[in-house]
């Protein structure tokens, strides 16, 4: 997993920022501020943002991961939203409950269809994300 961005914004103790870390499979973690140098995101407790960026692209909040060393299994496609392949897999006339999921989430489009096109980026953007994760 790879850092896309971390973005900082004002803590509720005002004396020191928290942080958004944004993964370009668009997972985010929260780093919060505590004390007057160290930093807390999913319960543990870490002495510096890079020490927290280390840990993520490591894959040290990933409960599922594998023993087995990631050149031996395949990458999986977990970053790809379901409603992406909900919309890719459809049938030709998605039913009641497909279409009501999907508007829940946002994935139709301004006449109320399934957003074909944003589904078809976020499918590519999951190729490329594991075309760049192969060439490695």
């Amino acid at each position: 997993m790879q850092i896309k961005k971390t973005v900082g914004r004002a803590g509720l103790g005002g004396t020191r920022k928290d942080y958004v870390i944004h993964t370009t499979c668009g997972e985010k973690y929260y780093a919060k501020a505590v004390g007057s140098q160290g930093y807390e995101c999913g319960g543990i407790n870490f002495e510096s943002l890079k020490a927290i960026k280390a840990h993520i692209v490591e894959g040290g909040f990933d409960s599922e991961a594998p023993d087995e060393p990631v050149e031996d299994r395949q990458i999986p496609w977990d970053c790809v939203h379901p409603c992406a392949l909900l919309i890719a897999l459809r049938p030709e006339s998605p039913g009641r409950l497909t279409l009501e999921t999907l508007d829940a989430y946002g994935w139709l489009d301004c006449m109320g269809r399934p957003d074909i096109a944003r589904a078809e980026r976020e499918i590519k953007r999951v190729k490329n994300l594991k075309k760049d994760q192969n060439s490695y």
